[in-house]
Protein backbone atom coordinates (compact mmCIF):
# COMPACT_ATOMS: atom_id res chain seq x y z
CA UNK A 1 0.00 0.00 0.00
CA UNK A 2 1.52 3.38 -0.85
CA UNK A 3 2.35 6.08 1.57
CA UNK A 4 -1.02 8.23 1.90
CA UNK A 5 0.80 11.43 1.28
CA UNK A 6 1.32 9.74 -2.16
CA UNK A 7 -2.80 9.41 -1.94
CA UNK A 8 -3.67 13.07 -1.23
CA UNK A 9 -1.32 14.64 -3.99
CA UNK A 10 -2.34 12.60 -6.45
CA UNK A 11 -6.39 13.09 -5.10
CA UNK A 12 -5.78 17.09 -5.46
CA UNK A 13 -4.75 16.99 -9.11
CA UNK A 14 -8.04 15.50 -10.09
CA UNK A 15 -10.54 16.85 -7.15
CA UNK A 16 -12.68 19.93 -8.87
CA UNK A 17 -14.59 21.97 -6.18
CA UNK A 18 -14.80 19.69 -3.34
CA UNK A 19 -17.05 21.10 -0.23
CA UNK A 20 -16.78 19.30 2.95
CA UNK A 21 -19.94 17.52 2.81
CA UNK A 22 -18.47 16.08 -0.53
CA UNK A 23 -15.61 15.26 1.62
CA UNK A 24 -17.41 13.22 4.00
CA UNK A 25 -19.30 11.49 1.40
CA UNK A 26 -16.09 10.70 -0.84
CA UNK A 27 -14.70 9.23 2.67
CA UNK A 28 -17.22 6.53 3.28
CA UNK A 29 -17.95 5.52 -0.41
CA UNK A 30 -14.39 4.83 -0.61
CA UNK A 31 -14.65 2.54 3.20
CA UNK A 32 -18.17 0.70 1.38
CA UNK A 33 -16.51 0.07 -2.14
CA UNK A 34 -13.08 -1.13 -0.84
CA UNK A 35 -15.16 -3.58 1.78
CA UNK A 36 -17.14 -4.87 -1.38
CA UNK A 37 -13.60 -5.78 -2.62
CA UNK A 38 -13.11 -7.60 0.60
CA UNK A 39 -16.24 -10.28 -0.01
CA UNK A 40 -14.76 -11.62 -2.64
CA UNK A 41 -16.41 -12.33 -6.17
CA UNK A 42 -15.39 -14.72 -8.81
CA UNK A 43 -12.62 -14.41 -11.22
CA UNK A 44 -14.56 -13.65 -13.84
CA UNK A 45 -16.27 -10.66 -12.67
CA UNK A 46 -15.86 -7.24 -13.71
CA UNK A 47 -16.29 -4.08 -11.20
CA UNK A 48 -16.91 -0.88 -13.27
CA UNK A 49 -16.87 2.47 -11.09
CA UNK A 50 -18.59 5.22 -12.82
CA UNK A 51 -21.05 8.27 -12.16
CA UNK A 52 -24.28 7.27 -14.52
CA UNK A 53 -26.76 7.87 -12.12
CA UNK A 54 -30.17 9.31 -13.66
CA UNK A 55 -32.44 6.93 -14.94
CA UNK A 56 -31.93 6.91 -18.85
CA UNK A 57 -27.83 6.79 -17.60
CA UNK A 58 -28.11 3.91 -15.66
CA UNK A 59 -30.90 2.30 -18.85
CA UNK A 60 -28.24 2.72 -20.91
CA UNK A 61 -25.60 1.42 -19.39
CA UNK A 62 -27.24 -1.43 -18.94
CA UNK A 63 -26.93 -2.19 -22.55
CA UNK A 64 -22.76 -2.58 -21.70
CA UNK A 65 -23.68 -4.94 -18.70
CA UNK A 66 -25.94 -7.24 -20.79
CA UNK A 67 -23.78 -7.37 -24.18
CA UNK A 68 -20.25 -7.98 -21.27
CA UNK A 69 -22.76 -11.03 -19.62
CA UNK A 70 -23.90 -12.53 -22.53
CA UNK A 71 -20.30 -13.45 -22.97
CA UNK A 72 -19.68 -15.33 -19.67
CA UNK A 73 -18.35 -12.92 -17.18
CA UNK A 74 -20.57 -10.88 -14.47
CA UNK A 75 -20.77 -7.25 -14.47
CA UNK A 76 -20.38 -5.68 -11.07
CA UNK A 77 -20.98 -2.04 -10.65
CA UNK A 78 -20.22 0.95 -8.21
CA UNK A 79 -22.17 3.91 -9.03
CA UNK A 80 -20.61 7.01 -7.30
CA UNK A 81 -23.23 10.77 -7.80
CA UNK A 82 -20.98 12.84 -8.83
CA UNK A 83 -17.74 12.49 -11.39
CA UNK A 84 -15.23 13.98 -9.22
CA UNK A 85 -16.44 11.57 -6.47
CA UNK A 86 -16.41 8.44 -8.45
CA UNK A 87 -12.52 9.89 -9.77
CA UNK A 88 -11.61 9.89 -6.31
CA UNK A 89 -12.66 6.69 -4.96
CA UNK A 90 -10.85 5.52 -7.89
CA UNK A 91 -7.91 6.57 -7.69
CA UNK A 92 -7.71 6.12 -3.95
CA UNK A 93 -8.70 2.36 -4.47
CA UNK A 94 -6.17 2.32 -7.52
CA UNK A 95 -3.43 3.73 -4.84
CA UNK A 96 -3.84 1.37 -2.32
CA UNK A 97 -3.35 -2.03 -4.46
CA UNK A 98 -7.69 -2.86 -5.00
CA UNK A 99 -7.98 -1.24 -8.26
CA UNK A 100 -11.52 -2.07 -9.87
CA UNK A 101 -11.37 -3.29 -13.34
CA UNK A 102 -12.73 -0.13 -15.33
CA UNK A 103 -13.45 3.25 -13.96
CA UNK A 104 -15.39 5.92 -16.24
CA UNK A 105 -13.21 8.74 -17.35
CA UNK A 106 -13.30 11.89 -19.64
CA UNK A 107 -11.25 11.91 -22.52
CA UNK A 108 -8.69 14.40 -22.13
CA UNK A 109 -5.74 16.38 -20.52
CA UNK A 110 -6.71 14.61 -17.18
CA UNK A 111 -5.90 10.87 -19.08
CA UNK A 112 -2.25 12.00 -19.16
CA UNK A 113 -1.71 12.82 -16.02
CA UNK A 114 -3.60 9.64 -14.44
CA UNK A 115 -0.92 7.21 -17.11
CA UNK A 116 2.39 9.19 -16.17
CA UNK A 117 1.46 8.74 -12.38
CA UNK A 118 1.81 4.62 -13.03
CA UNK A 119 -2.27 4.12 -12.35
CA UNK A 120 -3.64 3.19 -16.06
CA UNK A 121 -2.20 1.22 -18.00
CA UNK A 122 -1.90 1.11 -21.96
CA UNK A 123 -4.24 0.15 -24.19
CA UNK A 124 -2.19 0.27 -27.65
CA UNK A 125 -1.84 -3.24 -28.16
CA UNK A 126 -5.37 -4.04 -28.05
CA UNK A 127 -5.95 -1.09 -30.20
CA UNK A 128 -3.83 -2.21 -33.10
CA UNK A 129 -5.12 -5.37 -33.08
CA UNK A 130 -8.63 -3.99 -33.12
CA UNK A 131 -7.96 -1.40 -35.53
CA UNK A 132 -9.32 0.94 -33.47
CA UNK A 133 -7.58 3.98 -34.58
CA UNK A 134 -9.70 3.88 -38.04
CA UNK A 135 -13.02 4.37 -36.67
CA UNK A 136 -12.59 6.95 -34.16
CA UNK A 137 -12.10 10.68 -35.54
CA UNK A 138 -9.22 12.46 -35.53
CA UNK A 139 -9.74 14.89 -32.74
CA UNK A 140 -11.09 12.40 -29.80
CA UNK A 141 -8.37 9.85 -30.51
CA UNK A 142 -5.61 12.73 -29.60
CA UNK A 143 -7.36 12.89 -26.46
CA UNK A 144 -7.30 9.37 -25.84
CA UNK A 145 -4.07 8.91 -26.57
CA UNK A 146 -0.42 10.07 -25.52
CA UNK A 147 2.57 9.63 -27.29
CA UNK A 148 0.85 7.36 -29.47
CA UNK A 149 -0.27 5.32 -26.63
CA UNK A 150 -4.34 4.89 -26.36
CA UNK A 151 -4.98 5.38 -22.85
CA UNK A 152 -8.73 4.79 -22.94
CA UNK A 153 -11.92 3.76 -24.83
CA UNK A 154 -14.93 5.88 -25.49
CA UNK A 155 -18.05 5.12 -25.23
CA UNK A 156 -20.29 8.20 -26.00
CA UNK A 157 -19.33 11.32 -28.17
CA UNK A 158 -21.41 13.91 -26.28
CA UNK A 159 -21.72 17.67 -27.36
CA UNK A 160 -22.30 20.28 -24.73
CA UNK A 161 -23.55 23.26 -26.41
CA UNK A 162 -27.13 22.13 -26.89
CA UNK A 163 -30.30 23.68 -25.95
CA UNK A 164 -33.54 22.08 -25.00
CA UNK A 165 -37.35 23.59 -25.72
CA UNK A 166 -40.95 22.23 -24.70
CA UNK A 167 -42.73 22.41 -28.18
CA UNK A 168 -46.18 23.05 -26.07
CA UNK A 169 -45.01 25.75 -24.43
CA UNK A 170 -43.53 27.78 -27.57
CA UNK A 171 -46.45 26.91 -29.63
CA UNK A 172 -48.96 27.93 -26.99
CA UNK A 173 -46.53 31.51 -26.67
CA UNK A 174 -46.45 31.67 -30.57
CA UNK A 175 -42.49 31.47 -30.21
CA UNK A 176 -39.28 29.95 -32.55
CA UNK A 177 -36.37 28.76 -31.29
CA UNK A 178 -33.84 31.35 -30.16
CA UNK A 179 -30.91 31.85 -33.05
CA UNK A 180 -29.86 34.35 -30.61
CA UNK A 181 -29.13 35.56 -27.11
CA UNK A 182 -30.67 38.55 -27.78
CA UNK A 183 -33.76 36.47 -28.94
CA UNK A 184 -33.49 34.00 -25.92
CA UNK A 185 -33.47 37.28 -23.75
CA UNK A 186 -36.32 39.06 -25.41
CA UNK A 187 -38.89 36.61 -25.46
CA UNK A 188 -38.67 35.72 -21.78
CA UNK A 189 -40.96 38.51 -20.25
CA UNK A 190 -43.66 36.93 -22.66
CA UNK A 191 -42.77 32.78 -21.20
CA UNK A 192 -42.65 34.51 -17.93
CA UNK A 193 -45.92 36.28 -17.72
CA UNK A 194 -47.74 32.33 -18.62
CA UNK A 195 -45.92 31.12 -15.59
CA UNK A 196 -43.24 29.49 -17.36
CA UNK A 197 -39.60 29.77 -16.74
CA UNK A 198 -38.04 31.13 -19.55
CA UNK A 199 -34.54 29.44 -18.82
CA UNK A 200 -33.83 26.33 -16.54
CA UNK A 201 -30.70 26.27 -15.04
CA UNK A 202 -29.31 23.88 -12.07
CA UNK A 203 -27.06 25.83 -9.75
CA UNK A 204 -24.45 23.83 -9.40
CA UNK A 205 -20.85 25.28 -10.12
CA UNK A 206 -20.48 22.49 -12.98
CA UNK A 207 -23.56 23.56 -14.63
CA UNK A 208 -22.96 27.08 -14.35
CA UNK A 209 -19.48 26.55 -15.58
CA UNK A 210 -21.08 24.90 -18.82
CA UNK A 211 -24.02 27.30 -19.63
CA UNK A 212 -20.90 30.34 -19.43
CA UNK A 213 -18.85 28.40 -22.16
CA UNK A 214 -22.00 28.06 -23.94
CA UNK A 215 -22.28 32.24 -23.54
CA UNK A 216 -18.48 32.46 -24.19
CA UNK A 217 -18.57 30.45 -27.73
CA UNK A 218 -21.70 32.28 -28.86
CA UNK A 219 -20.89 35.89 -28.38
CA UNK A 220 -17.45 35.57 -27.82
CA UNK A 221 -16.79 32.90 -31.15
CA UNK A 222 -14.31 29.64 -30.77
CA UNK A 223 -11.37 31.64 -31.08
CA UNK A 224 -11.90 33.68 -27.74
CA UNK A 225 -13.15 30.27 -26.72
CA UNK A 226 -10.25 28.94 -27.49
CA UNK A 227 -7.44 31.29 -25.89
CA UNK A 228 -9.88 31.79 -22.59
CA UNK A 229 -10.64 27.62 -21.99
CA UNK A 230 -8.08 25.37 -23.86
CA UNK A 231 -4.70 28.07 -23.94
CA UNK A 232 -6.30 29.62 -20.43
CA UNK A 233 -4.16 33.04 -21.83
CA UNK A 234 -4.50 35.44 -18.57
CA UNK A 235 -3.78 38.68 -21.02
CA UNK A 236 -7.02 37.54 -22.92
CA UNK A 237 -8.79 36.74 -20.08
CA UNK A 238 -8.27 39.73 -18.75
CA UNK A 239 -9.29 42.08 -21.76
CA UNK A 240 -11.79 44.11 -21.70
CA UNK A 241 -13.84 41.26 -24.16
CA UNK A 242 -14.20 39.23 -21.60
CA UNK A 243 -15.14 41.63 -19.09
CA UNK A 244 -18.32 42.18 -21.82
CA UNK A 245 -18.72 38.74 -22.24
CA UNK A 246 -19.19 38.34 -18.05
CA UNK A 247 -21.66 41.62 -17.55
CA UNK A 248 -23.48 40.09 -20.48
CA UNK A 249 -23.35 36.34 -18.59
CA UNK A 250 -24.97 38.16 -15.48
CA UNK A 251 -27.72 39.14 -17.73
CA UNK A 252 -29.11 35.08 -18.01
CA UNK A 253 -30.05 35.49 -14.27
CA UNK A 254 -32.97 37.25 -14.84
CA UNK A 255 -34.51 34.55 -17.20
CA UNK A 256 -33.83 31.48 -14.25
CA UNK A 257 -36.55 30.60 -11.52
CA UNK A 258 -35.43 30.98 -7.31
CA UNK A 259 -34.85 27.36 -6.94
CA UNK A 260 -31.90 26.73 -9.29
CA UNK A 261 -29.26 26.43 -6.41
CA UNK A 262 -28.06 23.01 -6.49
CA UNK A 263 -30.34 21.45 -8.33
CA UNK A 264 -29.40 18.87 -10.22
CA UNK A 265 -29.30 18.73 -14.33
CA UNK A 266 -31.48 15.47 -14.27
CA UNK A 267 -34.01 17.83 -12.22
CA UNK A 268 -33.54 20.50 -14.25
CA UNK A 269 -34.40 18.86 -17.48
CA UNK A 270 -37.32 17.42 -16.15
CA UNK A 271 -38.68 21.06 -15.96
CA UNK A 272 -38.70 21.58 -19.61
CA UNK A 273 -39.84 17.88 -19.94
CA UNK A 274 -42.68 18.97 -17.92
CA UNK A 275 -43.79 22.51 -19.61
CA UNK A 276 -42.49 24.30 -16.49
CA UNK A 277 -39.51 25.78 -18.25
CA UNK A 278 -39.03 26.67 -21.83
CA UNK A 279 -35.68 26.30 -22.58
CA UNK A 280 -32.65 24.60 -20.98
CA UNK A 281 -28.88 24.48 -22.19
CA UNK A 282 -27.35 21.20 -21.53
CA UNK A 283 -25.31 18.62 -22.97
CA UNK A 284 -27.23 16.12 -25.20
CA UNK A 285 -26.82 13.61 -22.42
CA UNK A 286 -29.98 15.47 -21.65
CA UNK A 287 -31.72 14.19 -24.34
CA UNK A 288 -31.91 10.96 -22.56
CA UNK A 289 -34.08 12.19 -19.98
CA UNK A 290 -36.61 12.98 -22.54
CA UNK A 291 -36.28 9.83 -24.26
CA UNK A 292 -36.88 7.95 -21.07
CA UNK A 293 -39.94 10.05 -20.15
CA UNK A 294 -41.75 8.92 -23.64
CA UNK A 295 -40.88 12.52 -25.44
CA UNK A 296 -40.37 12.43 -28.96
CA UNK A 297 -38.15 14.92 -31.02
CA UNK A 298 -40.04 17.35 -32.56
CA UNK A 299 -43.20 16.69 -30.97
CA UNK A 300 -42.93 17.06 -27.41
CA UNK A 301 -39.19 18.79 -27.53
CA UNK A 302 -37.11 20.95 -29.84
CA UNK A 303 -33.48 20.73 -29.86
CA UNK A 304 -30.69 22.78 -31.34
CA UNK A 305 -27.57 24.42 -30.80
CA UNK A 306 -27.24 27.10 -28.36
CA UNK A 307 -28.08 30.64 -29.54
CA UNK A 308 -25.18 31.92 -31.48
CA UNK A 309 -22.70 28.76 -31.64
CA UNK A 310 -25.11 27.00 -34.47
CA UNK A 311 -21.34 26.18 -36.27
CA UNK A 312 -19.83 24.92 -33.65
CA UNK A 313 -19.41 21.09 -31.82
CA UNK A 314 -18.41 21.53 -28.28
CA UNK A 315 -16.98 17.93 -27.77
CA UNK A 316 -17.22 16.17 -24.57
CA UNK A 317 -16.59 12.00 -23.98
CA UNK A 318 -16.70 9.86 -21.61
CA UNK A 319 -14.19 6.79 -21.60
CA UNK A 320 -13.18 4.34 -19.59
CA UNK A 321 -9.32 3.48 -18.04
CA UNK A 322 -8.12 0.27 -17.29
CA UNK A 323 -6.10 0.34 -14.13
CA UNK A 324 -2.28 -0.92 -14.15
CA UNK A 325 -2.44 -4.64 -12.85
CA UNK A 326 -0.03 -7.61 -13.27
CA UNK A 327 1.21 -8.57 -17.18
CA UNK A 328 -1.17 -11.31 -18.58
CA UNK A 329 -2.99 -11.46 -15.63
CA UNK A 330 -6.51 -12.60 -15.68
CA UNK A 331 -7.67 -9.22 -14.10
CA UNK A 332 -6.28 -7.76 -17.50
CA UNK A 333 -7.41 -10.44 -19.84
CA UNK A 334 -11.46 -9.17 -18.35
CA UNK A 335 -10.22 -5.36 -18.70
CA UNK A 336 -9.33 -6.31 -22.67
CA UNK A 337 -12.79 -8.05 -23.23
CA UNK A 338 -14.86 -5.14 -21.33
CA UNK A 339 -12.71 -2.68 -23.33
CA UNK A 340 -13.85 -4.88 -26.48
CA UNK A 341 -17.70 -4.96 -25.86
CA UNK A 342 -17.36 -1.55 -25.12
CA UNK A 343 -16.09 -0.95 -28.41
CA UNK A 344 -18.35 -3.04 -29.94
CA UNK A 345 -20.46 -1.02 -32.71
CA UNK A 346 -24.13 -2.37 -31.90
CA UNK A 347 -23.18 -1.74 -28.20
CA UNK A 348 -22.40 1.45 -29.08
CA UNK A 349 -25.44 1.52 -31.08
CA UNK A 350 -28.26 0.77 -28.34
CA UNK A 351 -26.03 2.48 -25.70
CA UNK A 352 -25.86 6.12 -27.69
CA UNK A 353 -29.58 5.84 -28.73
CA UNK A 354 -30.87 5.40 -24.55
CA UNK A 355 -28.05 7.97 -23.54
CA UNK A 356 -28.51 10.61 -25.75
CA UNK A 357 -25.26 10.73 -26.89
CA UNK A 358 -23.88 9.80 -30.60
CA UNK A 359 -21.36 6.96 -30.86
CA UNK A 360 -17.58 7.63 -30.99
CA UNK A 361 -17.20 4.61 -33.24
CA UNK A 362 -17.72 6.34 -37.15
CA UNK A 363 -19.07 2.77 -38.60
CA UNK A 364 -22.05 2.56 -36.27
CA UNK A 365 -25.15 2.21 -37.78
CA UNK A 366 -27.50 5.14 -37.29
CA UNK A 367 -30.69 3.02 -37.18
CA UNK A 368 -33.13 4.07 -34.70
CA UNK A 369 -31.08 7.65 -33.50
CA UNK A 370 -33.85 10.48 -33.41
CA UNK A 371 -33.45 13.57 -35.47
CA UNK A 372 -31.43 14.85 -32.88
CA UNK A 373 -28.82 12.69 -33.13
CA UNK A 374 -28.95 13.03 -36.64
CA UNK A 375 -28.19 15.93 -36.58
CA UNK A 376 -25.28 15.95 -34.33
CA UNK A 377 -24.04 13.74 -36.98
CA UNK A 378 -24.30 15.00 -39.39
CA UNK A 379 -23.25 18.23 -37.95
CA UNK A 380 -19.92 16.40 -37.35
CA UNK A 381 -19.50 15.15 -40.72
CA UNK A 382 -20.79 18.39 -42.64
CA UNK A 383 -18.04 21.16 -41.37
CA UNK A 384 -19.10 22.42 -38.44
CA UNK A 385 -15.60 23.45 -36.23
CA UNK A 386 -15.51 20.85 -33.69
CA UNK A 387 -13.97 22.39 -30.53
CA UNK A 388 -12.70 20.48 -27.17
CA UNK A 389 -14.74 20.75 -24.44
CA UNK A 390 -14.35 22.20 -20.83
CA UNK A 391 -12.71 18.39 -19.16
CA UNK A 392 -10.87 17.51 -22.23
CA UNK A 393 -8.82 21.15 -22.18
CA UNK A 394 -8.56 21.73 -18.65
CA UNK A 395 -7.09 19.54 -15.29
CA UNK A 396 -6.75 19.90 -11.91
CA UNK A 397 -6.08 23.17 -10.01
CA UNK A 398 -6.44 25.31 -13.47
CA UNK A 399 -10.46 23.86 -13.94
CA UNK A 400 -11.14 24.42 -10.23
CA UNK A 401 -10.18 28.03 -10.28
CA UNK A 402 -12.05 28.77 -13.53
CA UNK A 403 -14.89 26.86 -12.31
CA UNK A 404 -15.03 28.38 -8.93
CA UNK A 405 -14.42 32.45 -10.69
CA UNK A 406 -17.20 31.76 -13.07
CA UNK A 407 -19.64 30.37 -10.16
CA UNK A 408 -18.63 33.23 -6.77
CA UNK A 409 -19.40 36.33 -10.23
CA UNK A 410 -22.70 33.84 -11.22
CA UNK A 411 -23.35 34.10 -7.34
CA UNK A 412 -22.58 36.76 -5.58
CA UNK A 413 -23.91 40.66 -7.24
CA UNK A 414 -21.26 42.78 -5.41
CA UNK A 415 -18.05 40.89 -7.52
CA UNK A 416 -17.82 42.53 -10.86
CA UNK A 417 -16.59 41.64 -14.13
CA UNK A 418 -13.22 43.75 -13.91
CA UNK A 419 -12.62 41.88 -10.30
CA UNK A 420 -13.63 38.38 -11.74
CA UNK A 421 -11.70 38.48 -14.88
CA UNK A 422 -8.23 39.90 -12.90
CA UNK A 423 -8.76 37.48 -10.14
CA UNK A 424 -8.67 34.76 -12.34
CA UNK A 425 -5.79 35.81 -14.78
CA UNK A 426 -3.76 36.26 -11.87
CA UNK A 427 -4.80 32.96 -10.61
CA UNK A 428 -3.66 30.91 -13.76
CA UNK A 429 -0.41 33.09 -13.77
CA UNK A 430 0.10 31.71 -10.16
CA UNK A 431 -0.17 28.53 -11.07
CA UNK A 432 1.99 28.57 -14.18
CA UNK A 433 4.98 29.95 -11.60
Amino acid sequence: MQDRNKVSETQSKFRQGESMRALVLMVFLQWFVVCQSCFGTDNKTAEVIHWWVSGSENQALQEVAKAFEAEGFKWSETPVKASYQAKSVAITRMLDGVPPTMVQWHAGVALEELYEEGLIRSLAELAQTERWRSVIPAVLWDKLSYDGTLLAVPLTLHGSNWMWGNRQVLDDLDLSFPQTWEALISMAPKIREAGVIPLAVGGQAWQVRLLFNNYLLGVGGPDLYRSVIVEQDPAVIESPAMVSIFNGFRMLKKLIDPYSPDRGWPETTALVIEGKAAFQIMGDWARGEFLQAGKVAGDDFVCGFSPQTQDSYLVVSDVFVAPVVSDGSEEQQIQDRLARVIMNPEVQRKFNIIKGSIPPRTDVSTEGFDLCAKSAIQSLTEGSEVIPGFSMSVKGITANTIMDTIFTFWNNETVSAEQSVRMLADSIRKIRE
